[in-house]
């Protein structure tokens, strides 16, 4: 294809037109066939093949909009951006750059990218939509935080263009202290994103407390997030601070909000509207410090419509949405989700497996991951344990559906290693505020997922699952209260 043969825009742009675009790339092809695209668009284009000379061009010249490549010889995009953004120069900045990494993508809106492009472009009209609105938009200030390390405990794997959005996202409200609801199914990586936001702020150097309000039973929720005063209530034997006050002035996650209890609502929505709150049974006011990020698997604008969630605590909370795709939305990313868990799996628990045959990718790629990236996890590392060789074979995956192929006999000591190997990672990533009281905490967090899966194999026949368990009925029945699980009978019982 001659590069030089690139076709006008089928669809006008008017915020191209008359706009003065900067190009830094250090591709001529590339700088070529943008040129061609925008002044087709109207736009008025100027080039340059690096780093310093783009930073020149900024400081001497009037740009509307710049488009910077990341990889440019001497000063790289990003460092070009920040620099620009330290002498307020006010053209808005588009970083483009072909390694789409979230590490990428969420540093450039830190350092205030007005948007982010990924090549090869798959479609010019994008790109020329992208300097249309950025060229209608003034570049407002911003001023680069410090660059913390990313310690979050967790990576966000994906590129595809999903992916890139929720990135962006997280660039824009790294810098600032505004509450962000995440919301997503089961197994999306909610936490992961409420990690990101909080290890690469300011306050990344503060504790990151998560709460989740579903495991939670409902009596202790108040107090596990608001505190108590000694004698509040029967137990309460001594003073202690919730994990509004351990958080101090890092991040409060508050995992599942939708299962918070309708009564216990108006509390959490003084908090955040007064940015003070009071322990149980206590009058004195304590300061709201932490930064709050929520999340749900559920909608949240239906549990509004239900009144099963207060609709002015919903828009308190939302002040920034994020929305994760289900992985069956971002199949894209599923080779390189695959590649970076067996990459886990042979690190965290010493399994020799490097690969994975066609045939095994094939099953990955098509199944419908009602689970999402969890359900990935899980069995990508199932399988790296129990392949006898280095390469995961289709005959050593296992879907949800117990299928497609013939699945590995699965064997106790594969269970207990993967429960001991999770335990010492949990307790190892605790902060000491958290130590307290951990066998408790620990057993509760098996005890609902055991719970469940017996109540799945029995059929929702709660006498059946309570003699598998070893349970008298009517514990496993309080059990089932106090742990909010949902009972489903099949039909044929």
């Amino acid at each position: 294809m001659d590069l030089t043969q690139v076709p006008p825009p089928e669809t006008p742009f008017p915020g191209a037109r008359g706009a003065r675009v900067l190009i830094a790339d250090d591709d001529p092809a590339i700088r070529l066939v943008l040129r061609h695209r925008l002044e087709s668009a109207g736009c008025a284009v100027e080039e340059t093949a690096d780093g310093e000379s783009a930073l020149s061009e900024l400081g001497t010249r009037q740009f509307d909009v710049a488009l910077i490549d990341i990889i440019l010889p001497g000063m790289d995009g990003l460092e070009v951006l920040s620099r620009a953004r330290d002498e307020h120069y006010k053209t808005a900045i588009i970083i483009i750059t072909a390694a789409s990494t979230m590490s990428n993508a969420v540093e450039a809106m830190k350092r205030g990218a007005h948007d982010y492009l990924t090549k090869p472009f798959a479609n010019l009209d994008l790109v020329t939509a992208a300097v249309a609105q950025a060229a209608t938009t003034t570049a407002q200030d911003r001023t680069e935080a410090e660059i913390k390390p990313d310690t979050a405990g967790g990576e966000i794997v994906g590129r595809s263009l999903p992916m890139q959005e929720v990135y962006k996202l997280i660039g824009r409200v790294v810098n600032n202290d505004a509450t962000v609801l995440i919301q997503g199914e089961s197994g999306t990586g909610k936490e992961l994103v409420a990690r990101a936001i909080h290890f690469k702020s300011k306050r990344g150097r503060e504790p990151f407390i998560a709460v989740n309000c579903s495991a939670i039973p409902q009596g202790l929720l108040e107090s596990e997030i608001f505190g108590h005063e000694r004698g509040s209530f029967t137990g309460a034997a001594e003073r202690r601070s919730g994990k509004f006050e351990q958080a101090g002035a890092g991040t409060i996650f508050l995992d599942e909000i939708s299962d918070m209890p309708l009564e216990l609502q108006p509390k959490l929505l003084r908090a955040l509207q007064e940015r003070e709150f009071t322990r149980v049974g206590g009058s004195d006011s304590q300061r709201l410090t932490a930064r709050v990020i929520a999340a749900s698997n559920q909608n949240l604008e239906a549990a509004v419509a239900q009144r099963r969630f207060r609709e002015d605590l919903y828009f308190r909370l939302q002040v920034v949405p994020i929305h994760l795709p289900p992985l069956r939305e971002r199949r894209h990313d599923i080779p390189e989700l695959t590649d970076y868990f067996i990459g886990k799996a042979a690190r965290e628990m010493g399994t020799g497996v490097n690969s994975v045959s066609p045939e095994a990718r094939a099953l990955l790629q098509n199944h419908g991951w009602p689970g999402n990236v969890r359900e990935l996890e899980n069995c990508v590392l199932r399988a790296a344990l129990l392949t006898p060789g280095n390469t995961i074979r289709a005959e050593d995956i296992v879907l949800g559906n117990g299928g497609p192929g013939p699945a590995a006999d699965w064997d106790g000591a594969v269970l207990e290693d993967l429960i001991a190997r999770r335990v010492r990672e949990y307790v190892r990533q605790l902060p000491d505020a958290d130590l307290s009281d951990l066998y408790r905490k620990v057993l509760a967090k098996f005890e609902k997922p055991l719970i469940e899966a017996s109540l799945e194999r029995a059929g929702g026949n709660q006498v059946r699952a309570a003699r598998h368990l070893g349970l008298n009925r009517n514990t496993l029945r309080k059990k089932i209260n106090d742990l909010r699980i949902e009972v489903r009978r099949n039909s044929s019982d």
